[in-house]
């Protein structure tokens, strides 16, 4: 029989070990975009074609901000609030699509669910060179590509 004291040390690297993958979680970001797709739009040469994937960690939320290009979303998994300027807070679920007309104030963009996060695949057709996002005034932040 082993003593008690050489059992531990497997023990303690367990803990050590989810004690850092925990702290990985933790510092994921709130909100990370990744693009997936950019080309040339091909009949107007003063705009481009881009695919980006969204993931808000639970809670996480966009500032409120305008894209200067048309955006059409969907919610591929989790839960989405979404409002634009003068409209109605929507809420949306995996399967649900969204579109934003380009320059409106995007208002909300939320992950509601305390513990699953949200994934969008946003379509946008943008002018050439522009950034995804601009903050609006009066607000923090943007979003971060």
């Amino acid at each position: 029989m082993k003593p008690i004291t050489t059992m531990r040390t497997p023990i303690r690297i367990l803990m050590a070990a989810a004690a850092s993958f925990a702290l990985a979680a933790a510092a994921e970001e709130p909100v990370k975009i990744t693009e997936i797709f950019k080309r040339a739009y091909p009949e107007q040469a003063d705009k481009e074609i881009l695919v980006k994937r969204i993931e808000l960690q639970p809670g996480a939320e966009a500032p409120p901000h305008v894209h200067a290009g048309m955006v059409t979303g969907y919610v591929e998994s989790g839960k989405l609030e979404f409002q634009l300027k003068d409209g109605p807070l929507l809420k949306l679920k995996a399967g649900d699509t969204f579109f934003e007309p380009a320059g409106s104030h995007h208002m909300v963009a939320k992950n509601p669910d305390a513990t699953e996060k949200t994934v969008v695949i946003a379509f946008v057709v943008n002018p050439k060179g522009a950034p995804l996002s601009t903050p609006l005034e009066g607000h923090d932040g943007g979003l971060k590509e």
